[in-house]
């Protein structure tokens, strides 16, 4: 029952995300939930699928991960109306979005722009989040980034379906 918590969190902090976003939150706290949300569904998918919950909980890497699966995935190709090289092929323009939604958690970002904590420049300046403006926000905006959503969103309400 791991991956059903982990989905009903992902799904938790999935609305938190929108909530944000809608109302036009500082974009460190719109993403921050985005990661948060994106992270807990692809670790959801990895446990349904096999994958043992010691392996992916000290993790943040899930999200590209789950989306090369997902690129494989009949279920997702039928839920998204694509063919099987559609997919896979639609998936390969997402990723870079997806890993710079991914790298935003502190671990992965090490010492460097991320949603949550300050951190420095290499001229020494010190950055906090809410006072940064997210190269990620703006490719969240464009075709690749409202296709990343829609697949997320997609995977979020046909979970139990895709991920089975």
């Amino acid at each position: 029952m791991w991956d059903e918590a982990f989905w009903a969190q992902a799904k938790s902090d999935w609305e938190m995300y929108a909530k944000l976003d809608e109302t036009r939150e500082p974009a460190c706290h719109v993403l921050h939930y985005l990661q948060m949300a994106t992270e807990k569904l692809g670790k959801a998918y990895l446990m349904a699928r096999g994958t043992d919950v010691g392996d992916v909980q000290t993790s943040h890497q899930a999200f590209t991960q789950f989306l090369r699966l997902a690129a494989r995935n009949g279920k997702v190709q039928r839920k998204l109306g694509m063919t099987a090289a559609q997919l896979r092929a639609h998936v390969r323009r997402l990723l870079p979005i997806a890993h710079a939604v991914e790298k935003l958690a502190p671990a992965l970002a090490a010492g460097s722009v991320n949603a949550e904590y300050p951190w420095s420049t290499p001229q020494g300046a010190i950055v906090a989040p809410i006072r940064h403006s997210f190269a990620l926000s703006r490719m969240l905006e464009g075709a690749n980034g409202r296709n990343l959503l829609k697949l997320v969103e997609a995977v979020l309400e046909n979970f139990f379906y895709i991920a089975s």
